[in-house]
């Protein structure tokens, strides 16, 4: 296998579908599996396991959409809603380095209610836990290219539909993705699979072979996303998160008719960016009214990352040396 070098469930895996007469590519395709750094990740929370599957689905969906674009920065899923979970967050870097965090009410009735109206075929609903706000997947490149930032109001049902309109609105290309997540006996598998049609457009005649025009390239095209819909649909849920099947099997699996086509595989880790020297920066900028507040009666401050939730102290006597 092509992939033999990373595990199943720490990587993404790119490919496409191809046109089986002349082996032109008609699709691209992404899977995300994450369920390895999702695992470690989750572990260091206390989540209701609603809002748990949730953080894993963001994290796996984070995972597939990054793969699709190219920065030399950090991807980033943010959620904001007035519900019972008001932020949801998922980033990622270029290198693959994951991480992510949900910030939620202090309500365990509500959770409760949420979870015995869960379908757990299915994926978490945004609107049962989220309400009203909004979604946003930024581009954060550290090069020239800046900054770019795309919303989606939270009126979506899941986060694949979340995904879907925003390349409606960005790319206005034909996008299908699925998410599933779930806690089993090996942990937590997470998974996201995103099918993308390319731009149609004819042939050209490089000798090998009839070049079509850009009719029959339309028809190719429109006949080969048809399929390629239609087989996705009939992938379960048990199959999408099955810990025995690796990307590379579930995407020849599903896709053998259409002449897949994998590329190697992206690891994915559970990564921090924590940064001590952020941390004691943002110290020294504090009043001294400010410190003595936030100190204990030992004259000592924490502070807690969010995402690794790795504790740092320190004395507020050594805060103006730091």
């Amino acid at each position: 296998m092509l992939n033999d070098n990373l595990p199943a469930d720490a990587q993404i895996l790119p490919f496409y579908l191809a046109d089986g007469s002349d082996d032109v590519a008609l699709i691209r395709g992404r899977m995300a599996s994450v369920g390895r750094p999702a695992n470690s990740i989750l572990e260091r929370h206390d989540y209701p396991p609603l809002v748990a599957t949730l953080q894993a689905e963001a994290l796996a969906l984070a995972a597939c959409l990054s793969s699709t674009l190219k920065f030399d920065g950090v991807f980033t899923l943010q959620a904001k809603g007035d519900g019972l979970v008001r932020t949801l967050f998922a980033d990622i870097t270029e290198a693959g380095h994951l991480r992510g965090y949900t910030a939620m009410e202090d309500n365990p009735t509500g959770f409760q209610a949420a979870a015995l109206a869960h379908d757990p075929s299915g994926s978490v609903c945004l609107g049962s836990l989220m309400g009203s706000g909004y979604i946003a997947f930024t581009v954060d490149d550290g090069t020239s290219n800046g900054r770019y930032q795309g919303i989606v109001e939270l009126d979506e049902r899941h986060l694949s539909d979340a995904a879907m309109k925003w390349y409606e609105n960005s790319e206005q290309l034909d996008t299908i993705v699925v998410c599933a997540a779930e806690h089993g006996a090996d942990g937590w598998q997470a998974v996201a699979l995103m099918l993308q049609r390319i731009a149609a457009d004819g042939g050209k005649d490089d000798g090998a072979s009839t070049p079509k025009t850009n009719e029959q390239a339309r028809a190719a095209s429109d006949d080969a996303w048809h399929t390629a819909k239609t087989l996705l649909g009939s992938i379960t849920r048990g199959e999408l998160l099955d810990p025995a099947l690796s990307p590379e099997d579930i995407i020849f699996r599903l896709f053998n008719s259409m002449a897949p086509h994998s590329a190697p595989a992206r690891p994915v880790l559970d990564q921090c960016r924590c940064n001590v020297e952020k941390i004691e920066s943002m110290l020294q900028q504090l009043a001294p009214d400010d410190i003595d507040d936030m100190a204990d009666h030992d004259g000592n401050l924490t502070v807690t990352c969010e995402f690794c939730k790795t504790h740092r102290a320190y004395h507020k006597d050594a805060i103006p040396r730091l």
